[in-house]
């Protein structure tokens, strides 16, 4: 091994050789050199053969150059995939379920608008029993809640929205009744 090594660097004279052959580090490092080049060598090698082995699979799993290569036998994949999935009637459940969602839908939004308009109701109701006497501890307040002070505008303004949010429920009511 260590001639080859010699052979291909070019430097086999007898004086080389004496120093070699006399200390063996200098051996250990010839050999670990033409160790670390076969390696190279062999890892190279299985690099093509890995990635031309990576591109004949990426060859064979490419649907789009597939078709445009076999067409009619992809056509007919397509067909036979397109009967399967009819004769499993999946398109008539789901177009039957999407039916009664769409029948149902009218229905559900009534009953939630009808219960968002009641918690509306309540909290706007609450809202303005508090504004509106529950603390009459001083006579400043009460004055200032009867003759039109912040208490009777926000006490107004509550009222206002209320009847406003009950117009609205009223009218999607009506709404959907008619679909």
């Amino acid at each position: 091994m260590i001639d080859e090594e010699r052979g291909a660097r070019g430097d086999g004279s007898a004086g080389e050789e004496r120093r070699i052959a006399g200390n063996p580090a200098a051996a250990a490092k010839l050999e670990i050199a033409a160790t670390r080049e076969r390696m190279s060598g062999t890892i190279a090698e299985i690099e093509q053969r890995m990635s031309s082995s990576i591109e004949s699979a990426k060859q064979k799993v490419d649907v789009i150059d597939m078709v445009k290569r076999h067409p009619w036998p992809a056509l007919a994949a397509a067909l036979a995939a397109g009967i399967a999935l009819g004769a499993t009637g999946a398109d008539r459940r789901a177009a039957r379920a999407t039916a009664r969602a769409a029948k149902s839908a009218p229905g559900a939004a009534k009953r939630g608008v009808g219960q968002a308009v009641e918690a509306t109701k309540a909290g706007v109701s609450q809202l303005a029993e508090r504004l509106g006497g529950s603390d009459e501890g001083s006579s400043a307040e009460s004055n200032a809640g009867s003759s039109g002070g912040l208490k009777g505008k926000a006490t107004s303004a509550l009222r206002a929205v209320g009847s406003e949010i009950q117009r609205g429920a009223d009218e999607l009511s009506e709404l959907s009744r008619a679909t």
